[in-house]
């Protein structure tokens, strides 16, 4: 079988050119005359859509801050403007240009929910007696996050190590969320409970399911 020097695939013989990269194909396996299609430059694309997206965002800022403050005579409704473009940035403009894996992309959502809850807190100042962004959303985006990373790990069989290692983490902040709730608020609610019974949950399934695999990745993540 011949072997791509691009991308080092083995081809079947009989076929001109690599089908994973395009590269030509040479009956001899260290010939040079090998020629690859030409690279295609696709991040001054990139940059050039992420420089018009940052000149539009800053440029709906400052509008909408010298909007704001022609009219009350200070920055009042301005910031929520700010706050929505940051969040944008957060979530939807990192995950386009820094190209995340699916997990990642996850984690990000998930904490920009949780930023979003607190915000709507402050704003609406809703949380002096019931702080219900900790006690209850953060919990729920715990739940719903770990039920997509469950999901993850059982789809992606090949490589599950970071799904195992992204449910131990929910499972360690969940506890670590309840001692914050004890030293914070002298109490905690059944959201912590829930989200830590979970994460031991599917630790205790992992131990028994996949251990081998399981405690390796974690060896390896705490240098063992």
């Amino acid at each position: 079988m011949k072997q791509c020097r691009k991308c080092g695939v083995r081809i079947e013989d009989g076929r001109g050119n690599c089908p994973l990269c395009g590269a030509f194909l040479s009956d001899a396996q260290n010939s040079q005359d090998v020629h690859a299609y030409p690279t295609v430059k696709r991040k001054t694309a990139s940059k050039l859509a992420f420089r018009i997206l940052l000149f539009v965002s800053l440029f709906a800022v400052v509008v909408c801050a010298g909007v704001n403050l022609a009219v009350d005579q200070q920055l009042s409704w301005s910031w929520h403007v700010l706050f929505a473009i940051a969040l944008a940035w957060l979530t939807v403009g990192r995950g386009i240009f820094k190209r995340f894996s699916a997990r990642k992309q996850i984690s990000w959502d998930a904490a920009a929910v949780v930023i979003l809850c607190v915000y709507l807190q402050i704003v609406t100042k809703s949380g002096a007696n019931n702080p219900w962004a900790f006690t209850l959303a953060a919990p729920i985006v715990v739940l719903v996050t770990a039920t997509v990373h469950e999901i993850m790990f059982f789809a992606n069989r090949g490589n599950r190590g970071n799904y195992e290692m992204a449910l131990t983490r929910l499972c360690v902040l969940s506890a670590l969320c309840i001692g914050i709730s004890y030293l914070w608020l002298k109490s905690c609610g059944w959201g912590w409970y829930v989200c830590t019974a979970r994460g031991l949950v599917d630790v205790l399934a992992m131990m028994m399911f996949v251990r081998k695999s399981y405690v390796g990745e974690l060896k390896r993540r705490l240098h063992f």
